[in-house]
C-alpha cells in the first residue's frame, strides 16, 4: 500500500507543478498582447518621426499618444507577472488602446487614415483573451467608439483633418496595414499554437486522472483487505484491539461490533460432555 500512495502522491505533485509550469491561455494571450502593444507602439511612433521630418506631416499627438501605449504596454506586462488573472489587466489595456483611437482620430483623417486598421487586431485580442461579462462590456465600448468616432466624422467633417499630401497618407496607411496585418496573423498563429498544447495537456491530464484512479482503487482494496484481517492469539485465542489492547471473543464482539453474546452447547459438544 505504501508503494501505491507514494506513486499516487508523486503523480498528484507532478500533475500540480505541471499546471503551474503553464498558465491558462488567456493569460498567455495577455502577455502577448502587451508585447504587441509596445511593438505596435514603437513601430508607429518611428513612423510618425519619418513622417514628421521627411514627408511634413507633423502630428505630435499621435507620437505623444503611441509614447504613452508604450509604457502603458510594459507598466501592464510588469503588473500582470505578480496576478493570478492577468487577462483583466488586458481588458484595461483594451480600453486604454481603443480610447487612444478615439482621440487621434481627427488628427489621422478619420476614416480615411490609419487608425481603422488597428481595431481588427483589437477585435481578435479581445475575443481571445477576456471571457464572460467582462468581454461583452469591452466588446460593447469598442462597439460604442467606433459608432461614436465614424457618426462624429459624418455630422462634422471639418473636424477631421487631412494628409499633407497623398504621398503621407500611402506611406503612413500601407505602414499600418502590413503591422496590423503581421500582428493579426502572429496572433492567430500564437493562439493556434497555444491551443493545441492546451488541448495535449487536457489529454495527458484526462489520462493521469484515470491512472490515479486506478491507483487509488488499488491502495482502497489493499486497506480493505488489511482491514479485514483479524489478529488473533494463536494460544489463548484473545483478539487484539484497534488501540492495541488484547480482549476475549466475547469483548471484541460486544465494543466492536456492537454484538450482545449469548452462551449455548453446539451438538458436538452435548455429545463430548455427555449432555442428554
Amino acid at each position: 500500500m505504501t508503494d501505491e500512495t507514494s506513486k499516487l502522491e508523486d503523480q498528484q505533485g507532478s500533475l500540480q507543478h505541471e499546471q503551474e509550469a503553464n498558465p491558462r491561455l488567456e493569460s498567455r494571450v495577455f502577455f502577448f498582447f502587451c508585447n504587441m502593444v509596445v511593438l505596435a507602439g514603437v513601430l508607429n511612433v518611428l513612423i510618425n518621426i519619418y513622417q514628421y521630418h521627411y514627408l511634413a506631416q507633423k502630428d505630435p499627438t499621435a507620437i505623444i499618444s503611441n509614447l504613452f501605449l508604450v509604457a502603458v504596454g510594459l507598466v501592464f506586462s510588469k503588473v500582470g507577472n505578480s496576478m493570478k488573472r492577468p487577462e483583466i489587466l488586458g481588458a484595461v489595456l483594451v480600453v486604454v488602446a481603443t480610447t487612444l483611437i478615439a482621440i487621434n482620430w481627427p488628427t489621422n483623417q478619420g476614416s480615411q487614415g490609419t487608425l481603422p486598421l488597428w481595431f481588427a487586431p483589437l477585435i481578435l485580442f479581445t475575443a481571445s483573451m477576456i471571457r464572460g461579462r467582462l468581454l461583452a462590456g469591452v466588446a460593447l465600448y469598442l462597439f460604442v467608439v467606433l459608432v461614436g468616432t465614424v457618426g462624429t466624422e459624418a455630422l462634422d467633417p471639418q473636424l477631421i483633418q487631412n494628409y499633407v499630401s497623398a504621398e503621407a497618407q500611402l506611406f503612413d496607411k500601407g505602414m499600418v496595414l502590413v503591422v496590423s496585418s503581421a500582428i493579426c496573423f502572429v496572433l492567430t498563429f500564437f493562439i493556434t499554437i497555444a491551443y493545441r498544447d492546451e488541448r495535449d495537456r487536457a489529454v495527458q491530464l484526462a489520462i493521469k486522472n484515470r491512472e490515479n484512479e486506478v491507483l487509488l482503487g488499488a491502495a482502497l482494496t489493499e486497506t480493505g483487505q488489511l482491514r479485514s484481517l483479524l489478529p488473533l492469539c494463536a494460544w489463548c485465542r484473545k483478539i487484539e484491539n484497534p488501540d492495541g489492547h488484547w480482549s476475549d471473543l466475547e469483548s471484541y464482539l460486544s465494543i466492536q461490533q456492537s454484538t450482545d453474546v449469548t452462551h449455548g452447547m453446539c451438538p458436538d459438544c452435548e455429545k463430548t460432555q455427555g449432555v442428554d
